[in-house]
């Protein structure tokens, strides 16, 4: 018997190998989505509800600015997290609490 590994052996370690990649991709995607993803919900839903009140109007659209370019960021970082370009059309989703609090902060 022979101490090197067989085919059957590195096929099975490759894949042990890749579905961790995948999993610790997940995993960390999942983390930067809900950390800054939540960061960019609620700075637009603070804007929208109290921001007129607590803040002068530049400052709300400077800061309603921000949470697009917060929400983009976070789109392109989650692509990239998954080997995916950061220019493809899926990171406009990042200006979704933007485009939903456009209502409140335009008026």
């Amino acid at each position: 018997m022979s101490s090197e590994p067989t085919r059957r052996d590195r096929a099975a370690a490759r894949n042990a190998a890749r579905s961790l990649d995948q999993t610790q991709r997940a995993i960390v995607s999942a983390l930067v989505g809900i950390v800054f993803g939540t960061f960019s919900a609620v700075l637009a839903a603070y804007l929208a509800i109290r921001g007129d009140q607590d803040l002068p109007p530049f400052s709300v659209t400077g800061l309603w600015i921000m949470t697009g370019v917060m929400g983009l960021a976070t789109a392109a970082a989650i692509l990239l997290i998954n080997r995916r370009r950061p220019y493809s059309p899926w990171v406009l989703l990042g200006l979704l609490p933007m485009a939903i609090s456009a209502p409140w902060i335009l008026r």
